[in-house]
């Protein structure tokens, strides 16, 4: 199935469970003055809003190189990744300034403002199950593409988050009634916040591994060690006599991965038609391990 078109479809169906998640979380928000439903609720926001820049990117991707654009648009596809990475690291660092600041008045003032703890459970159920739904969902999408699609892998971390965080609030706060007459009883009020902050620690690594691969593409680093030594391994066994491959540059933007081959020639004559089957055996042999591709071969000494 084209790739393009699972995408496109897959995001135009989640960008209606974002909002519907984005809506539930703040008026739950609303009636509990939770402060972690309300960054759940604004990341689902977002969450939307990326959708539908997504949307436009693959159909992006889907065209064909320009003279504007000789390399095609693979570079849009890293941006996506790159921002919403960015997005989700705002956010967890937002809350935990935030539940930061919400603690240390609480230790110095004794007072803040009361959690709905009621609104809160139901809120957790029914996002849990819409993440849940959206995640498995997505997974079965992406197995259509064979997980080549890094839009869709990004969306899977991001709603596995989401489902982790609404999980995790909901659990906290059944707990918190057996919390009442013992030691613990005075973080009560705060627990809300210390949820918060423990969730930043325990999501931020995910989301700054998305920010660091995408940075990495588009500084054209080639970090591709083990696909380098599968290809080079490939590569000289399709080689004729009096061919050798002597360097090979890896780089990738999103799914779309480039090759530089250096070949050295051993003999002073190079027919067309023996170069033209090199080039043509070189090109099938990157298929399968790199779909979508630009490939540049370069005879020199």
């Amino acid at each position: 199935m084209d790739m393009v078109d699972v995408e496109e479809k897959t995001m135009g169906r989640i960008l209606w469970a974002y909002l519907v998640m984005a809506a539930v979380g703040i008026g739950t928000f609303v009636l509990s003055n939770s402060e972690a439903v309300l960054i759940d609720g604004v990341f689902n926001f977002i969450s939307a809003l990326s959708m539908i820049a997504g949307m436009k990117i693959a159909r992006l991707l889907s065209l064909k190189p320009t003279q504007s654009h000789p390399l095609g648009y693979a570079m849009y596809e890293t941006l996506y990744t790159l921002t919403k990475g960015i997005m989700i690291v705002g956010i967890i660092l937002l809350a935990a300034t935030s539940n930061t600041i919400k603690i240390y008045e609480y230790i110095t003032t004794g007072h803040v403002a009361p959690v709905n703890g009621n609104s809160i459970l139901v809120y957790s159920a029914c996002m849990v199950t819409l993440c849940s739904i959206v995640y498995f969902y997505l997974g079965s999408q992406a197995k259509k593409v064979e997980h080549q699609s890094i839009m869709l892998n990004t969306e899977k971390v991001a709603i596995f988050q989401n489902a982790v965080i609404s999980g995790a609030i909901g659990v906290v706060f059944l707990l918190v009634g057996l919390m009442e007459n013992t030691p613990l009883e005075g973080i009560i009020p705060v627990t809300d916040a210390i949820v918060v902050l423990v969730l930043c620690l325990l999501l931020i690594s995910d989301p700054i591994k998305i920010v660091q691969n995408a940075f990495s593409e588009l500084t054209i680093r080639d970090t591709h060690q083990s696909l380098r030594e599968k290809t080079e391994k490939k590569t000289r066994e399709l080689l004729p006599e009096g061919y050798e491959l002597s360097q090979l540059q890896i780089n990738r933007l999103g799914r779309t991965y480039f090759f530089v081959f250096s070949i050295k020639p051993l003999k002073d004559t190079l027919p067309i038609d023996e170069l033209e089957t090199i080039k043509n055996k070189i090109f099938d042999s990157l298929k399968k391990d790199a779909p979508i591709n630009f490939a540049d071969i370069l005879i020199t000494r």
